[in-house]
């Protein structure tokens, strides 16, 4: 997970001279019902940085620190934790460089960046009495086929789509930026394309729009973390069909000697965190000049802003909440939010969410 840190630590943004601006405001008219949001409660963690995901009642917190990566919580027993795996390492049981990238029905994905593998791991249920645990099913490696003399993108982000599909992040040379592959990890298609239209070379397409995945059921959105831009799709025989993107706030920017650039005084974020359930999306975003981000600053580079959307992309909410925080997770059927928060101390902390968004039409 130190990738993460690094990525925003690094987060920059360049003033341009002499390249042609592209400005962008679409979505800034469409605003949903604002709900206030306050924190319900407050637990510290001793742990560093993470991510999360939500599997039945149990909450996957995945941090970067030697012992215990991966840690389970019940929320139905006040967030206790109750099992943790995994270590870091090069053995079994053990990961250089996880990143939890997604959770469904009793299991979740760890992410080797550094080997371009998957990790499944599963939650048992044992019987009344016993305790939970967590075990390592499987590591599927990514296969891509090199072509001499030229670049061959490799995944990251894999993220399970259904049950017999992976999606990925890829970014390849004519535009393409996802990878669709089967229940095994084997390449079936490429398939996207770029949130612009100016043509970037593979690197700095890879760099300058990455992004964050997220799935639910077949369905798939993915957002740029330093373009507020959304795109989402769907698997329909084995193909995956866009369904529909926008951009959700000003932003601005140009392309100049081969790489992106961003307005000092339009472009805003970045997109920290990026959910799915069974209604609506998530998206957990700094609502502030990118030129202002300071990884070492709580107030520039965490928020307390979530945009929800529906499956038609439409902005149907928007959550102020009582405290900044970097992650999110949203218990099925809308009953409940979680987050990471780094102030005043590293904690979890948990939101109720508003009835009437998620009865029953």
């Amino acid at each position: 997970m130190h990738f993460i840190g690094t990525i925003f630590a690094m987060l920059t943004v360049v003033i341009f001279v002499g390249c042609n601006v592209v400005n962008h405001s679409e979505g800034l008219g469409e605003s949903g019902t604002v709900y206030n949001l306050q924190v319900k409660s407050r637990q510290e963690l001793l742990m560093g940085n993470g991510r999360m995901a939500m599997i039945d009642s149990f909450l996957i917190i995945v941090s970067s620190g030697p012992d215990d990566i991966c840690r389970i919580y019940d929320i139905y027993d006040n967030n206790k934790e109750i099992c943790a795996y995994g270590k870091t390492g090069n053995g079994p049981g053990e990961f250089i460089q996880p990143l939890l990238t997604y959770a469904w029905n009793n299991e979740f994905g760890l992410n080797e960046m550094n080997k371009q593998e998957l990790a499944i791991l599963a939650i048992d249920k044992p019987n009344t009495g016993e305790a939970i645990v967590v075990h390592e099913e499987k590591r599927l490696k990514a296969s891509y086929q090199k072509k001499k003399g030229e670049w061959t993108p490799t995944g990251y982000f894999i993220t399970k789509l259904d049950s017999s599909h992976y999606v990925s992040l890829v970014g390849v040379e004519d535009g393409r930026f996802f990878s669709l592959s089967n229940s095994t990890l084997q390449h079936i298609d490429y398939f996207g394309e770029s949130p612009i239209k100016e043509d970037l070379p593979p690197i700095a397409a890879r760099n300058r729009l990455s992004g964050k995945i997220a799935t639910y059921n077949g369905r798939m959105v993915f957002g740029t973390v330093k373009l507020p831009y959304l795109v989402s799709y769907k698997i329909c025989d084995e193909k995956m069909e866009k369904m529909w993107s926008l951009y959700y706030a000003e932003t601005g920017y140009g392309v100049k000697n081969g790489d992106l650039l961003f307005d000092k005084d339009r472009a805003r974020g970045p997109l920290l965190d990026l959910k799915m359930d069974s209604k609506y999306i998530y998206a957990l975003y700094l609502d502030q000049l990118l030129s202002d981000y300071d990884h070492y600053n709580v107030e520039k580079s965490t928020s307390n802003k979530i945009l929800v959307f529906d499956y038609d992309g439409n902005n149907v909410a928007c959550f102020n909440l009582g405290c900044r925080i970097q992650e999110m997770a949203i218990l099925p059927q809308g009953q409940k939010m979680y987050g990471l928060t780094q102030y005043p101390d590293f904690s979890l902390v948990e939101f109720v969410l508003p009835d009437e968004l998620y009865q029953s039409e």
